[in-house]
């Protein structure tokens, strides 16, 4: 996984438990906290590092993923806002993730692991992404999903029956749209 991921983690737990909550972090997890953005590390150590984060904070794990992924979406957009920016709609972005932005972070971390998504629309306000990854870090995707919606101001509904954690090959993150943020 890249630093940079590792990075963002550390933002999200200073920003809530301050500098004395993510020591306390990487103590817990035997890990010394120095990475760099374009590096790889293990899958294993940001593991690590969310099960200490779990642990102190009392978290669940899967809650914890799920606000890491809304986290990682704001900051997503305040890095890279031409992504949201040119997509008119929920929809239209997460249609884009695997085409569009997985695409450019490979330009850019050419040895990423990144998931992939296929993706089954319904309706117009309904979309299923069909998420791999040997990672298995759909609860992660799920928060990147949900802090999207809240960038495009639109309630959601998620289910997610189907799920690598449960046996199946893939998960199955079922996407209802269901109008404006005051929903």
């Amino acid at each position: 996984m890249k630093g940079v991921v590792f990075d963002l983690l550390r933002d999200m737990v200073e920003g809530q438990y301050g500098l004395e909550g993510w020591n306390t972090v990487l103590e817990k997890a035997g890990s010394d906290g120095m990475y760099l953005s374009p590096e790889s590390y293990s899958d294993q150590e940001m593991m690590s590092l969310v099960l200490a984060t779990s642990d102190y904070t009392g978290i669940d794990t899967d809650d914890l993923l799920r606000a890491f992924g809304q986290f990682m979406a704001k900051e997503f957009y305040n890095r890279f806002p031409s992504f949201f920016d040119n997509c008119d709609d929920l929809i239209e972005f997460l249609l884009s993730v695997d085409r569009i932005v997985h695409g450019e972070v490979l330009k850019f971390y050419p040895d990423a692991n990144l998931p992939s998504f296929a993706y089954e629309e319904a309706e117009a306000n309904k979309l299923t992404m069909i998420y791999r990854s040997d990672r298995m870090l759909c609860h992660l995707a799920e928060g990147l999903i949900q802090g999207s919606a809240a960038y495009y101001k639109k309630a959601i509904n998620i289910d997610h029956d189907l799920c690598m954690h449960n046996g199946n090959d893939c998960c199955h993150i079922d996407i209802t749209v269901l109008g404006g943020a005051d929903e």
